[in-house]
């Protein structure tokens, strides 16, 4: 038996493909007042570089190109250090204080990452290669705009390897009305374009909304994660990734690679500030899951 089952939504049969009848699993609900339930799991217990996304509190800075599904093409988005998103809010908020100014730069090959912001599309140079981040306190010329530090003046610089960007290739969705698989949940095989330089393998997310195919509500929200620790170019996802999801439920797969490091500089308190370099390709696969076929 396939581990993924392709099935025309013209052709489908609700007489073959039944609601499961696991007692463990959600039922729907129309009963708005009702609490909602949420899950949240991560099934991999070793350690990932992934993980110092959660062990540092330093601010997270850096790019996300991802891709809402598999033909689609992917659009990076940029997150800048804060200074930017406080002016940004009070420009919002006439009544707010005003920002306390911090004069922090960050650059992504000596390019200026606000400037970098004006395009949606990933360039090659953000992907697949070495990247060099750096952060800083500004550096204003003459007229008044920061400026990219010369060679040794970044206060906090850092070169890493940002893999490749990702594609899902099994299930394969070669057009629109391939969108939205039947996927059986056990023994589910995903396959990706694999990166041999990627040594932080993958994170696989599985979300449900609680919505399924019928038009049915649950009051229930499931995220479950886990790590893919190999960038072969395929696995088996783990069958608990789909716990508490039922049959017929509007899933999605999500898969990110990517790659972590953690600067310091010294901010204008004369302390250090601790800053996380994120840079990072998803792919989001929207499914239909089966839990029973007969």
């Amino acid at each position: 038996m396939k581990k993924y089952i392709y099935i025309s939504l013209a052709a489908i049969c609700l007489s073959v493909i039944t609601g499961c009848k696991n007692h463990d699993l959600p039922v729907p609900t129309d009963d708005t007042n009702q609490p909602a339930k949420v899950t949240r799991n991560m099934l991999f217990k070793g350690y990932s570089n992934y993980a110092k996304i959660f062990n540092h509190d330093g601010e997270k800075i850096g790019y996300l190109a991802i891709k809402q599904n598999s033909i689609d093409e992917a659009e990076v988005s940029f997150r800048l250090p804060s200074v930017f998103e406080r002016n940004f809010e009070h420009a919002e908020n006439v009544n707010a204080a005003p920002p306390k100014p911090r004069n922090i730069g960050f650059a992504i090959n000596n390019v200026l990452a606000k400037e970098l912001t004006v395009y949606t599309k990933p360039s090659k140079q953000l992907f697949g290669t070495n990247v060099n981040f750096s952060v800083f306190k500004g550096n204003a010329g003459n007229n008044g705009v920061m400026r990219v530090p010369g060679q040794g003046e970044s206060e906090g610089e850092i070169e890493m390897y940002v893999p490749e960007l990702l594609q899902i290739t099994s299930p394969f969705i070669d057009n629109a009305a391939d969108l939205l698989p039947y996927c059986y949940y056990k023994n589910f095989v995903l396959g990706w374009n694999a990166d041999p330089n990627n040594e932080n393998g993958l994170v696989v997310v599985v979300e449900w909304n609680g919505t399924d195919l019928y038009g049915n509500k649950y009051n229930e929200y499931v995220q479950i994660a886990d790590v893919i620790t190999n960038d072969n170019g395929s696995t088996i996802l783990n069958n608990a990734l789909f716990d508490g999801i039922p049959h017929g439920a509007l899933v999605t797969v999500q898969l990110l690679r990517g790659n972590i490091e953690v600067t310091e500089i010294i901010n204008d308190d004369g302390e250090r500030e601790e800053f996380v370099f994120v840079a990072a390709t998803q792919v989001i696969l929207p499914i239909i899951l089966i839990r029973e076929i007969k």
